[in-house]
């Protein structure tokens, strides 16, 4: 079966998988960690390096051409760049990226770059280093905006994720906006979605892209559509005379699941074929049955022939709530 194409009930095809490595997180985002207390994943349930490679090269081979490290926050792994140097030796896979809040960045950049790895995504949801102790209930935004300039004069290709939450920071999406424009980071702003393990979010709380595309060209610039490929998430825009890059994911307001093209594999070694997906399919235990590649890659292109329609079912029903997923354990 190497080399085939995974296929579900749509006639979608994936191309991109979400690797978590980690539910663990040194930040307490209100959008995302539960603020209660909670345990963790025991370590013994959580995949080895070596058992994420396994699986990433069985992806590969059957479609995969893009991988996305995540977390939690994939930084507070020990040694991540050892994975990192895996993962990148992988023959077919095409690019290798890597979601992080920043906060450990700087000092890890010279590793990840001798590791292979050329391009990370930052969380970043405010500008305001007050507003960010309130958002991830630390105080670590100078830390956060240094990392942004060492990854950058690394050569690292970099963008900003932020997540614009009515009541909480869409004042700043000029500022973002202007951030993109003057100093060439390509910033991407997301629809609050109901992924929150605080279970805050609230359909009046998420601002809609049209929303934000409106302001921006009202207060920054006029922007400008790029060519877009309907299979990935973000929406770009550059201003107008092509200077600066800005983006929007509109999980709510326009759902793509239609196009869809990734999966998602957790820490604990869970396939999900879809962000909003509660059933999970236990590769872990596959792997440690000791079963054969062949017989991994069988179940995988079962389960992913059973992929929902998304997020799209969902508000069709009626039945969009907070707390549908946590984002810390499942991966950006």
């Amino acid at each position: 079966m190497a080399g085939s194409r995974l296929t579900d009930g749509f006639n979608r095809t994936p191309h991109k998988l979400r690797i978590s490595v980690t539910d663990r997180c040194n930040m307490r985002c209100i959008y995302c960690m539960p603020q209660k207390e909670f345990s963790w994943r025991p370590r013994s349930e959580i995949l080895s390096y070596e058992e994420i490679t396994r699986l990433a090269k069985i992806f590969v081979g059957l479609g995969i051409e893009k991988i996305r490290v995540t977390g939690g926050e994939p930084l507070v792994r020990p040694q991540i760049e050892t994975l990192i140097s895996s993962l990148g030796k992988i023959e077919g896979l095409k690019k290798l990226s890597l979601t992080t809040n920043g906060l450990l960045l700087g000092e890890k950049v010279d590793l990840l770059k001798d590791a292979g790895l050329r391009s990370v995504n930052v969380s970043l949801d405010t500008l305001n280093q007050d507003r960010f102790k309130a958002i991830t209930g630390i105080d670590g935004f100078k830390s956060v905006r240094a990392s942004l300039e060492d990854a950058k004069d690394a050569g690292f290709e970099v963008k900003i994720n932020t997540v614009v939450m009515r009541g909480h920071n869409e004042s700043e999406i000029e500022d973002f906006a202007k951030l993109a424009l003057n100093e060439g980071f390509t910033v991407r702003f997301i629809e609050f979605m109901p992924l929150d393990g605080s279970r805050i979010w609230d359909p009046s709380a998420v601002v809609p892209k049209h929303e934000m595309i409106e302001r921006i060209t009202r207060n920054v610039a006029e922007l400008e559509p790029q060519n877009n490929n309907p299979s990935d998430p973000a929406r770009l825009y550059t201003f107008k005379g092509g200077k600066g890059v800005v983006g929007f994911i509109p999980s709510m307001s326009e759902p793509f699941c239609s196009a869809c093209d990734r999966v998602r594999l957790t820490s604990d070694g869970k396939f999900l074929t879809c962000l909003f997906e509660q059933p999970t399919y236990d590769v872990k235990a596959l792997l440690r049955g000791g079963k054969l590649d062949k017989e991994i890659e069988a179940y995988i292109a079962e389960c992913y022939r059973m992929k929902p329609e998304g997020v799209v079912g969902i508000i069709r029903s009626k039945n969009l709530n907070a707390g549908l997923n946590k984002m810390n354990t499942i991966g950006g």
